[in-house]
C-alpha cells in the first residue's frame, strides 16, 4: 500500500490540471535537472536520486539535447548506467518526445511540457513503471 501512496503522489506532482502554459520550442529550450527518477516493479519501488542517481537534459532551440543519465547499480548486471544524452527532441503539442543513440528509457518515453518543467511516467510491458520530474 505505501509504494501506490507514493507513486500517486509523484504521480500527480507530473499533472497540472488548467495550466495556462502554452509549450513552444524557445520556452522549453534550456537546461534541465531531474528532482525525481523513481522506478517500481514487482519487486519495489527505487527513488534513484536517493540512491545518487542523476539526469540531465540540456533541450536546445534547434531540436538538439546534450546531458547525462547516470544511476549507480542500474545497468544489466549490477553495473552503473551511465548515458550520454546528445540526441533531438521534437515538441508536439504539450508533448515532448527524445531520440538518442543511447538505448534507455528515456527515448522510449512521452514527456509533458509544463512551465520550467518535463514529467514522464510510463508503464513497460514488463509491469515496470517509471517516472521522472526534470525542472530548469
Amino acid at each position: 500500500m505505501r509504494t501506490l501512496q507514493v507513486l500517486g503522489a509523484l504521480a500527480l506532482v507530473s499533472c497540472s490540471v488548467g495550466d495556462p502554459f502554452v509549450p513552444t520550442v524557445d520556452n522549453m529550450a534550456g537546461q534541465y535537472t531531474a528532482s525525481q527518477i523513481v522506478i517500481a516493479d514487482a519487486s519495489g519501488v527505487v527513488n534513484w536520486i536517493d540512491s545518487g542517481g542523476t539526469l540531465t537534459m540540456t533541450l536546445s532551440p534547434n531540436a538538439t539535447t546534450s546531458g547525462r543519465l547516470f544511476l549507480p547499480g542500474g545497468a544489466a548486471g549490477g553495473g552503473d548506467l551511465d548515458a550520454d544524452m546528445a540526441g533531438t527532441w521534437l515538441l508536439i503539442g504539450n508533448t515532448i518526445q527524445f531520440g538518442q543513440a543511447a538505448q534507455t528509457f528515456v527515448r522510449a518515453m512521452d514527456f509533458s511540457a509544463g512551465q520550467n518543467r518535463i514529467a514522464g511516467d510510463h508503464y513497460f510491458a514488463d509491469s515496470l513503471r517509471v517516472i521522472i520530474v526534470l525542472f530548469k
